[in-house]
C-alpha cells in the first residue's frame, strides 16, 4: 500500500486471501504442493523459429508469439528436460546461465546466442512465491529504479536473482549482444521490472515476451513502461484464467469487489484504490481454438470491468477468491500447456 492506514490491514488480508490460493495446490491425490513445474513435454508438437528474437522480425507474428511461448514454457521443465531442450535446438546457445534463488530452486534462465541473450523468468513455483505473490499492497518504484510504485512481493521475489542476471546481461550487451525477454505467470511481471531496469543501465532490450502475467504496478509505472516499450511488449491472456486480472486495476475495483466475498469487499476496494493498479498495454486475448485479437488501449478497462462483472456466474455463483480448485477455469486456464498449444494450432496453419 501507499499510505500508512491500511498497511496492517493490507497485510492481514494478504494473509487471508492466501490460504484458498495455497489449497488450489495442495488437491494433488499425495497431498503434496502442486506447481507450476512441467515434468513432462508439452501435450503438442511445435519447433520454435528463432526468428522472434530479432530486431526485425515482426514482433507478435504468430509463429514468433509461438516461439516464445515454447521457451517461457520449456524454463518450466525439470532439470534434465529443460537441458535436453536447449541443446535439441536448430541454433544452440553459445552459454547457458541457470540462476538459483536458494532453497527454493531455478529462478530465471539466460540463454547466450551469437546476438542475442533470452532471458526467461520461471512462473510461481514454491510456497514463497505463493506468499509474495498473495498481496495488493505497493511500494515506491523510485527507490529501485523503477517508475511510480510496484507491487512489493514482486518486487522482493525479482531480487532473488536480478544482481547476478544484471551482471550476466552487462556482460553480454557490452559484447553488443541485445536482450529478449520471455516469461510466464510471475515470471512475466520479474521480466517487465528487468527490462525497465536493464534498458535505464543503456542495454539494448529488443522484445518482452509476457504470457499470462499479472498487473506489476500503479498507473505511473504503466505509463510509463507502456511509453518506452511500446510495440516491444506484450502480454498474451487464455480464456477465464485469474492471475493477469490481479491485482485489478483501478477502473475495475468496484466491479471486483462486488464479485468477492462480502466481508472483505469493502476493505479490498480501498486498497485497490489506494494502490491505483493498471493493466500494461500490449495485451492480447487467446482461446482454446486459438484465435488471437489484440485487447486496444481504449477498451482494457471496460474489458476489466467485464471479467469481473461476469466473475461469480463463470464461477457457479461463488465470490472470489471461493470455490477456487485446480478444475475451475479461473485457475486450470492459468496452465502455459493451454496458451502453447492454443497458438500452435494457428501457427502451423497460417
Amino acid at each position: 500500500m501507499k499510505q500508512g492506514p491500511y498497511f496492517f490491514t493490507s497485510r492481514i488480508l494478504f494473509v487471508s486471501l492466501l490460504l484458498q490460493p495455497l489449497a488450489i495446490y495442495a488437491d494433488s491425490a499425495d497431498g503434496s504442493l502442486q506447481t507450476q513445474v512441467k515434468t513432462q513435454e508439452p501435450p503438442c508438437q511445435f519447433v520454435p523459429s528463432m526468428d522472434f528474437m530479432s530486431e526485425h522480425a515482426r514482433a507478435f507474428d504468430r509463429v514468433n508469439m509461438t516461439s516464445a511461448a515454447w521457451f517461457a514454457r520449456t524454463v518450466q521443465l525439470t532439470d534434465d528436460l529443460r537441458n535436453q531442450a536447449w541443446q535439441s535446438l536448430a541454433v544452440k546457445p553459445q552459454r547457458v546461465l541457470d540462476f538459483v534463488a536458494k532453497p527454493f530452486g531455478l529462478h530465471s534462465t539466460l540463454l547466450e546466442f551469437d546476438d542475442q541473450v533470452l532471458v526467461l523468468y520461471r512462473g510461481t513455483e514454491d510456497v514463497l512465491d505463493y506468499v509474495l505473490n498473495g498481496t495488493f499492497f505497493t511500494t515506491k518504484g523510485d527507490k529501485h529504479g523503477l517508475p511510480g510504485w510496484v507491487h512489493e512481493g514482486f518486487l522482493i521475489n525479482f531480487y532473488l536473482s536480478w544482481a547476478r542476471v544484471r551482471n550476466a546481461l552487462k556482460e553480454a550487451t557490452e559484447a553488443g549482444k541485445s536482450i529478449v525477454f520471455a516469461s510466464h505467470s510471475l515470471g512475466g511481471v520479474l521480466s517487465q521490472y528487468a527490462a525497465w531496469l536493464a534498458e535505464s543501465e543503456g542495454m539494448k532490450v529488443i522484445r518482452v515476451y509476457a504470457f499470462q502475467a499479472p498487473n506489476p504496478g500503479d498507473s505511473q509505472f504503466k505509463s510509463a513502461f507502456d511509453e518506452r516499450f511500446a510495440g516491444r511488449a506484450s502480454n498474451t491472456l487464455y480464456g477465464d484464467d485469474v492471475t493477469p486480472h490481479i491485482p485489478p486495476i483501478f477502473e475495475s475495483a468496484e466491479a471486483f469487489g462486488k464479485a468477492s466475498l462480502k466481508p472483505l469487499a469493502s476493505t479490498l476496494v480501498k486498497l485497490l484504490d489506494k494502490a491505483n493498479y493498471g493493466a500494461l498495454a500490449g495485451r492480447f486475448g487467446l482461446d482454446a481454438q486459438g484465435n488471437q485479437s489484440p485487447i486496444s488501449e481504449s477498451r482494457l478497462p471496460s474489458s476489466e470491468i467485464e471479467y469481473w462483472t461476469a466473475y461469480q456466474k463463470k464461477m457457479g455463483g461463488q465470490p472470489f477468491p471461493l470455490g477456487m480448485n485446480s478444475q475451475t477455469p479461473v485457475i486450470a486456464d492459468h496452465d502455459i500447456d493451454r496458451v502453447l498449444c492454443a497458438l500452435v494450432k494457428n501457427a502451423l496453419t497460417r
